[in-house]
């Protein structure tokens, strides 16, 4: 089984310090001693993210170009533990989050464990639902949450790392996890979902902000599917049918609560728009060329802080 000193944990955190600061010092708390603790800076404007890094005493890098993917490409490349543990700096960390995380890799064929992100409204409300392993390529967008996920890094690296065009800080702002899920498993390797580990999230939009962050899932799932039309037609077209057929029946359902209904047709728009747009861009292997990359914002400041020698 994997030791603590196998194991790095990437934040990626770009223009939220207040936030970032909550995390880390959640995080910090109840993580076991050796696990490598990584701030990604995703091209912030300011030094604030370095500094909230610094002072919590963890190791820090920064990216000038912006982009969630980017960032957690730069932490692949930073870190040299064999286990890659990414979260959110607006989560918050439970007591004993990492043990299943780290009983997960205990099987060779286990190349990834995902856990529960709990809203921190909800948090002792939700009975835990069971383990669950999948291992079917179209299983991947059931697999997990970016907000708690871990890889074999070593696999994540012959894979081609995260999708660079897909993710938060690009116009394709989603499923950046789900379509690395699906491509771990389309490589041969299972993902076990373990319920026990749990994050909570603490950062909840609302109003247009949260219609806004479900068209942006849309448009990165609907760009995932149009990826895997093209990969393996089968799978994309069946990917494609059931995101758009769950999103319509929960659009459906929640016809009588606006702010639910507006999101799913958000999430639904997305869909369409974003499997039009990917369609058309060139791929090298299993990621999309990122054709138009957003300028560097650079700080003329050292990129790197702390460092790990494992």
């Amino acid at each position: 089984m994997p030791r603590p000193e196998d194991v790095t944990l990437a934040i990626c955190s770009r223009e939220r310090a207040e936030m970032l600061t909550a995390a880390l010092a959640s995080f910090t708390a109840v993580t076991p001693p050796g696990v490598q603790i990584l701030v990604i800076d995703s091209a912030s404007t300011t030094t604030a993210t370095r500094r909230v890094a610094d002072a919590a005493g963890v190791d820090y890098v920064r990216s000038d170009i912006k982009g969630l993917s980017i960032a957690r490409n730069l932490a692949l490349q930073t870190s040299r533990r064999p286990i890659i543990v990414f979260t959110d700096d607006d989560c918050a960390a439970v007591d004993g989050w990492m043990a299943p995380i780290l009983e997960g890799f205990e099987a060779p064929v286990v190349g990834a464990v995902t856990g529960r992100m709990l809203d921190h409204t909800l948090v002792g409300t939700q009975p835990a639902p069971p383990p669950r392993r999948f291992t079917r390529t179209i299983e991947g967008i059931d697999a997990g949450h970016g907000a708690i996920m871990a890889f074999r890094r070593d696999q994540l690296v012959a894979l081609g790392g995260f999708d660079p065009v897909l993710g938060a800080g690009r116009r394709l702002a989603g499923a950046e996890d789900l379509d690395m899920f699906c491509r771990v498993l389309d490589d041969g390797a299972h993902i076990v979902y373990d319920p026990s580990c749990v994050v909570h999230h603490v950062h909840t939009r609302a109003d247009d902000a949260y219609t806004a962050l479900h068209h942006g899932y849309g448009l990165g799932l609907g760009a995932l599917t149009a990826k895997w039309v093209r990969l393996r037609a089968i799978v994309g077209v069946r990917l494609f049918a059931v995101a758009t057929k769950r999103t319509l029946s929960r659009a459906l359902r929640n016809r009588r609560e606006p702010r639910r209904r507006d999101a799913d047709l958000a999430l639904f728009r997305g869909i369409l728009r974003g499997f039009f747009t990917a369609v058309r861009f060139a791929l090298d292997g299993r990621v999309f060329v990122d054709g138009d990359p957003p300028a560097p914002i650079s700080l003329g400041v050292p990129t790197h802080s702390g460092g790990d020698d494992s």
